[in-house]
């Protein structure tokens, strides 16, 4: 068998554009790859990361794709590289800008509880809060809203007012604070 050898590379330098590809350009490409991929994980993985960057970020990526295939092609049309890698790699960028896509993976907020919210500076969120427990028949948060019955609100007192009668079984012990206490320590 007789195989036919590769085209030789010509000595003619790959151009993109009508401009010729230097040394310079795979340094810049490169720069721009570290730099845009940092810039995408550190928006995705950040969730104090501004909305500007947040969105900006894969398109930067975008960018150095672009110009990464312009360049690869360059030096395949050249026969400076094999246009199985350079594909192979254009592939594999393209991939990595569709998951820059994605949704950013947010850390789960803290979780607030009824009982933690007895503590809120709004009237409403501490009166709201006390009434869960009450339907939630929850008496291990029992001597928190005994607490409250000395709260600043009247609205929050009442809620816990009648939150605490829930949890006694519907028995009222009245609006004072020491009852209470001697029934939910």
């Amino acid at each position: 068998m007789n195989a036919q050898p590769l085209t030789p590379p010509t000595s003619e330098e790959p151009n993109v554009a009508g401009m010729k590809v230097r040394p310079i350009l795979p340094l810049i490409l490169y720069a721009l790859l570290v730099g845009s991929a940092l810039l995408a994980f550190w928006a995705q993985r950040t969730s104090n990361a501004p909305e500007p960057v947040s969105r900006v970020a894969p398109w930067a990526f975008l960018a150095f794709a672009i110009g990464f295939a312009a360049y690869r092609l360059s030096l395949v049309a050249a026969k400076r590289y094999s246009a199985f890698k350079a594909f192979s790699q254009i592939g594999v960028a393209a991939m990595f800008f569709m998951l820059l896509l994605l949704p950013q993976v947010v850390a789960p907020a803290e979780v607030l509880t009824p009982s933690t919210l007895l503590s809120d500076r709004d009237t409403r969120v501490r009166a709201l809060a006390a009434e869960v427990i009450g339907y939630r028949q929850s008496t291990a948060d029992a001597p928190k809203l005994v607490d409250l019955l000395d709260d600043p609100s009247e609205v929050v007192r009442g809620s816990a007012h009648a939150a605490l009668v829930r949890l006694n079984g519907g028995t009222d012990l009245g609006t004072e604070r020491a009852k209470w206490k001697e029934r939910f320590p």
